[in-house]
C-alpha cells in the first residue's frame, strides 16, 4: 500500500540510517489518551493484542469499555480471565464494561450514518460513567470495522472522526481494529489512508509486529513492502491501461451491435430474451420492453420450428441459415434466416448468440417467379400445341405446294411451250402473208409466253433453294467462276467485261446455290447499265478473319435510295419491265440461298454510280 510519508505505520516516516533500529510498536506502549488502530490478519493475534491492552488497564486501575462481536468478547474474556482478572468483581464495581458492536452501532445510526448527537449521548455517556473516579480509561471499539466489512466506508470513517472529537473532550485510549483481509483492491486504497489519518499511531499486522522479530527482520519486511508496494502500483496502472483499453473495445463493439443493420439477439438458457438490437426492434416493431425478457417462442410464428431451435441449442449444435417465420407486432409475418450459436462457460448456457436476415422479399420473389414458371410452363404448353398444329398446316401447305410447283413444271409448261411454238412457226411460215397488225400479235405473244416462262423457272428454282436440302462443304470459287462463265453463252460472248480477281478464296457452302447467287448477281451486273455503255463487271473476295466476303461491282444505273429496302423481296422490281426485263425474283433468290448456307448479305449503290453486291460465308479451313 502507497502511504504519504507522514502516514507511515508508527515511525516509518524516519529515514533508516545505518545503525538504525526498525520502528517496533506494542498496544501497550500507548499514551493514557490516544487513538490507534490495530490491522490483524488473525483473530486470534487480535484477542491476544486486546486482552494485553484492556488487561494491562485494568490491573492499573483503569476502567475499561469493550464493544465487540460476542465472538470476540468471549474469547477476550477468557483471555482475561487466564490473567488472573476476576471479572465478575471487576464488572460488579463498573470498572469493565463489555457491549455488542452491533447493538450499540444500531443506537446512534440514522440513515446508514452515525448521528453526532445520539453518539455522544450514548457512547460519550458511557465514557463519562466508567472513567469517574478511576485513574483512566481504556476502550476498544469493533464498531468501525462492522460498517467496513457492510461496505459503508464513508459511515466508518465518520464513527472514527465522531471518536476524535469525543478525545477532544474525555481522557482515554482507544484501540480500533480492522481486518486486514478488508482492504484488498485498489479501490480500497484511498479509504485506508483516510482512516490512517483519524488515528494517532498505526499498528501493523502481526506478520510485521509479532513478538521475538529482530531488527533486521522487521527491516527486511519493510524493504519486501516498499518493492510489493512498487509492483502493486505499477499493476495497478498496467490494469488501468488495460481496463481503458477493454473499456474502449466494449464501447466500440457495443456501437457495432447497436448501429448494425442485421438483427441480433441473446437468448438465456430458459428461452427468454436477454438482449436485442435496434435492428431487431425495427424489424419486427417491438419495444425493447415488449421484446426483451420475454420468451423467444411469443414471436415465432411456427412453435415446432423454435422448439427444434431450442433443442438444437442447448445440444451445443451450431444454426447456419435456419429458416424461420417471426411475427411482427403489426400481424404480418417476417421470412428470416437464422445463424446463432451458444456462448459456454465452463459447461454453462450462457446465452445464445443470433443473427437475424429478413429474407422476406426474397420469398415473395420467389414466389412471383414460381407462380410465373407454372404460367410458363402452362403457355409454353399452349405454344407447343399451337405450333404442333401450325407445323401440321405448314406441311399440308408445303405438300400442296410441292405439288403446286410439279403442276406448273409439267402442266403450265407444256401449253407455254406449244405456246411459243406455235407463235415461231406462224412467224417463220406464214410471216410475210400476214398484215402488220397479225405479226405484230404474234410476237407479242411469243414475249408473252417466253416471259412467262422464265417466270415459272425462277419460282421453281426460289422454291427448290427454299426446300432443298443443304450441306455444306468447302467450295473453290475460281473454278467456279470458270464453269459459270463457260456454261452460259450470254457471259462468254461478253467475257471481256467480267473481271475475276485473284486470289479468289474457298468457303464452307453450298455448289449450287453459290452458283445460283453468282449467276443471278453477275447477269444483274451486266443486264442493268444505261443505254450505250460497256459493262464493267468485277468480282474479287476477301479474307475477314474466319469469314470470306465475296463481291459483285458494276458500273450500272444504281439503286435509288426510297427502293433499298425491297430490293431483295420477291417481285421487288425497281426498273420497269419495259425498260430492263426480267421476273424480280432473281435477288430475292440471290438472299434466300445465302440465308440457306447461313451466310450474310447486303449491297451498296448510288444512282447513276453503279452498285457493289456482296455476301459472306464462313472460310474453309485450308484456306486459312
Amino acid at each position: 500500500m502507497n502511504f504519504p510519508n507522514n502516514l507511515l505505520p508508527l515511525d516509518l516516516q524516519k529515514p533508516i540510517t545505518d545503525g538504525a533500529h526498525a520502528p517496533h510498536a506494542h498496544c501497550n506502549d500507548m499514551g493514557e489518551s490516544e487513538h490507534f488502530v490495530q490491522f490483524y490478519e488473525d483473530d486470534a493475534f487480535l484477542v491476544e493484542s486486546v486482552g494485553a491492552f484492556v488487561g494491562a488497564g485494568l490491573g492499573a486501575g483503569n476502567g475499561a469499555i469493550v464493544i465487540a462481536t460476542p465472538a470476540h468478547r468471549e474469547a477476550l474474556e477468557e483471555r482475561l480471565e487466564a490473567q488472573g482478572l476476576d471479572l465478575d468483581a471487576i464488572k460488579k464495581r463498573g470498572q469493565y464494561v463489555p457491549l455488542d458492536a452491533a447493538e450499540t452501532l444500531a443506537k446512534f445510526m440514522v440513515n446508514g450514518t452515525p448521528d453526532e448527537d445520539l453518539f455522544n449521548e450514548v457512547v460519550g455517556g458511557l465514557v463519562t460513567e466508567v472513567a469517574k473516579g478511576r485513574r483512566g480509561l481504556r476502550a476498544f471499539g469493533e464498531m468501525v470495522a462492522l460498517l467496513w466489512a457492510e461496505g459503508n466506508g464513508s459511515a466508518a470513517i465518520r464513527l472514527e472522526e465522531l471518536w476524535n472529537d469525543l478525545g477532544k473532550v474525555h481522557s482515554f485510549s482507544l484501540f480500533c481494529a480492522y481486518p486486514m483481509k478488508g482492504f484488498r483492491g485498489e479501490a480500497n486504497g484511498e479509504p485506508f489512508i483516510h482512516i490512517c489519518k483519524e488515528h494517532s499511531r498505526v499498528i501493523p499486522s502481526e506478520s510485521y509486529a509479532a513478538k521475538g522479530r529482530t531488527d533486521d527482520e522487521r527491516l527486511r519486511t519493510i524493504a519486501l513492502l516498499q518493492q510489493k508496494a512498487t509492483s502493486l502500483e505499477a499493476e495497478v496502472l498496467e490494469r488501468k491501461r488495460a481496463e481503458e483499453a477493454l473499456r474502449h473495445c466494449n464501447e466500440e463493439l457495443t456501437s457495432f451491435f447497436e448501429n448494425a443493420t442485421l438483427g441480433l439477439h441473446w437468448v438465456r438458457a430458459d428461452g427468454t430474451i436477454k438482449w436485442a438490437n435496434p435492428a431487431e426492434f425495427q424489424l419486427l416493431g417491438y419495444t425493447k420492453e415488449e421484446y426483451t425478457g420475454h420468451h423467444i417462442a411469443e414471436f415465432h410464428a411456427d412453435k415446432a420450428v423454435i422448439e427444434d431451435i431450442l433443442a438444437r441449442l442447448s445440444r451445443a449444435e451450431k444454426l447456419k441459415n435456419y429458416e424461420a417465420r417471426l411475427r411482427c407486432k403489426d400481424g404480418s409475418i417476417k421470412h428470416v434466416l437464422i445463424d446463432s450459436s451458444v456462448l459456454w462457460n465452463e459447461g454453462e448456457f450462457i446465452h445464445t448468440q443470433c443473427f437475424t436476415r429478413d429474407v422476406t422479399e426474397q420469398k415473395k420473389a420467389e414466389a412471383e417467379l414460381h407462380a410465373a414458371q407454372i404460367k410458363l410452363q402452362e403457355h409454353a404448353k399452349t405454344l407447343e400445341q399451337g405450333i404442333a398444329e401450325r407445323t401440321a398446316q405448314l406441311r399440308e401447305t408445303i405438300a400442296e405446294l410441292e405439288a403446286f410447283s410439279y403442276s406448273i413444271s409439267h402442266d403450265m409448261r407444256s401449253p407455254l411451250r406449244a405456246m411459243q411454238g406455235y407463235a415461231t412457226a406462224l412467224l417463220m411460215d406464214y410471216g410475210p402473208k400476214l398484215d402488220a397488225d397479225a405479226v405484230t400479235s404474234l410476237e407479242r405473244i411469243e414475249r408473252a409466253s417466253n416471259r412467262l416462262d422464265m417466270l415459272v423457272r425462277d419460282v421453281l428454282a426460289y422454291s427448290k433453294i427454299a426446300k432443298g436440302k443443304i450441306e455444306l462443304q468447302a467450295v473453290d470459287l475460281w473454278p467456279l467462276m470458270e464453269d459459270i462463265i463457260h456454261q452460259h453463252p450470254e457471259f462468254e460472248s461478253v467475257k471481256q467485261c467480267i473481271t475475276v480477281e485473284q486470289p479468289m478464296h474457298t468457303v464452307m457452302g453450298h455448289e449450287a446455290c453459290l452458283y445460283q447467287c453468282l449467276t443471278n448477281l453477275i447477269g444483274n451486273a451486266l443486264k442493268f447499265v444505261a443505254p450505250g455503255t460497256v459493262p464493267d463487271v468485277r468480282v474479287r473476295s476477301e479474307l475477314m478473319g474466319n469469314k470470306v466476303r465475296v463481291w459483285v461491282s458494276d458500273n450500272g444505273v444504281g439503286i435509288h435510295p426510297e427502293h433499298h429496302d425491297r430490293i431483295f423481296q420477291i417481285f421487288g422490281r425497281v426498273y420497269s419491265e419495259k425498260r430492263y426485263e426480267g421476273t424480280g425474283i432473281g435477288l430475292a433468290i440471290v438472299k434466300k440461298a445465302v440465308m440457306r448456307m447461313g451466310g450474310e448479305i447486303g449491297f451498296q449503290s448510288e444512282l447513276d454510280k453503279g452498285s457493289a453486291f456482296w455476301f459472306i460465308l464462313p472460310v474453309a479451313s485450308h484456306d486459312h
